[in-house]
């Protein structure tokens, strides 16, 4: 287990919400110059007829764009850990020509991984009549309140095709903000977060082997650089699976986690809008999302793309955080 990290995080990842809801220094908006430009790399990927793993920065050129797509990929590894990029005009494009834009501009922010065993590349974020809490479905598959969670990669993008009825709004929360809150409030909940967890292995869920053999840490840090992975869920139910329950301690530890991250003045809440596209660091940002009501008309519902990807540059991690990258680089077509 790594050390426990008991100073106060100053770095710019560590922000209150309360000082972002203001500002919109953390949106960066496309130019009519530069969606000409996505425009073009789009046309010209279509004419060779290139499939998603096979669309990359060689060929979706962006000479211009690819400079503040640089700039963002700074930001969200090194800098405050999300951005939003805004004025991609969504309804111009089919959902599978949007899909190949989100791809594309994808391609410079990371390396796309896959997203499940199936090999998912771009996910579909939207409500497929599934029950959430039920081992073998995935919160995004449902219209369901998503509460604060990591993903398994290095950093995750979502872009918004088509916004619900009501409801479905994203949260954004600075867990380096909540290492602060608990070390100022409660540092007796930095031990057991920094021992971590054993995770249920969803996908192995009915194997012999359902639950990970070591402890996963909510929190970790090397060299002062605390990073945090968390998804309360599948920690209970790894908890089920062993027949161990977590003591008193781990819960209120918990159950403190969850509750800072719902204080409003924490955390930063958005409504993204069709050809919005919000992009998190997982080591850094904690993610949430409201239940919506859909529409009834077909294809009108509430309809996200996901991309999840690894990232150039790599966060140093302790040996006992090990870096995730989904479930493996993407694989070009034979």
């Amino acid at each position: 287990m790594s050390a426990v990290y008991m100073n106060t995080i100053t770095s710019p990842d560590a922000w209150v919400g309360a000082d972002l809801s203001g500002r919109s220094d953390w949106m960066e908006t496309f130019t009519e110059a530069e969606l000409d430009e996505i425009d073009r790399a789009l046309r010209a990927v279509r004419e060779r007829g290139l499939e998603l793993p096979r669309i990359d920065r060689e060929t979706f050129l962006l000479p211009s764009v690819s400079e503040k797509l640089a700039r963002c990929a700074r930001e969200v590894e090194r800098g405050r850990g999300f951005v939003v990029l805004t004025g991609l005009p969504a309804e111009r494009y089919t959902d599978e020509e949007a899909g190949m834009v989100f791809w594309g501009l994808g391609t410079y922010l990371g390396m796309p991984v896959m997203q499940n065993p199936r090999g998912e590349l771009l996910g579909h974020v939207k409500d497929y009549g599934r029950q959430f809490g039920k081992i073998d479905v995935r919160g995004y598959e449902t219209n369901a309140h998503l509460p604060f969670h990591s993903d398994g990669c290095d950093e995750v993008g979502l872009m918004c095709l088509r916004r619900a009825k009501s409801g479905g709004a994203s949260s954004v929360v600075s867990a380096l903000a909540l290492h602060n809150e608990l070390l100022r409030r409660h540092p007796e909940y930095l031990p057991p977060l920094y021992r971590g967890f054993h995770y249920i292995r969803r996908e192995a869920a009915l194997s012999d082997a359902p639950v990970t053999p070591h402890r996963v840490p909510v929190f970790g840090q090397v060299d002062g650089l605390v990073s945090c992975r968390y998804v309360r869920a599948q920690i209970e139910a790894g908890a089920r699976k062993l027949g161990q329950p977590l003591s008193t301690l781990e819960t209120e530890a918990l159950d403190c986690l969850d509750e800072l991250a719902r204080d409003s003045r924490l955390h930063l809440d958005m409504d993204l809008q069709p050809g919005d596209i919000q992009l998190c660091n997982n080591y850094t940002m904690l993610h949430s999302r409201t239940d919506f009501e859909d529409w009834p008309e077909p294809g009108r519902e509430r309809h996200m793309l996901r991309l999840w990807l690894t990232c150039r540059e790599r966060r140093p991690l302790p040996p006992d955080f090990p870096q995730l990258n989904g479930y493996g680089l993407a694989r070009l077509p034979s």
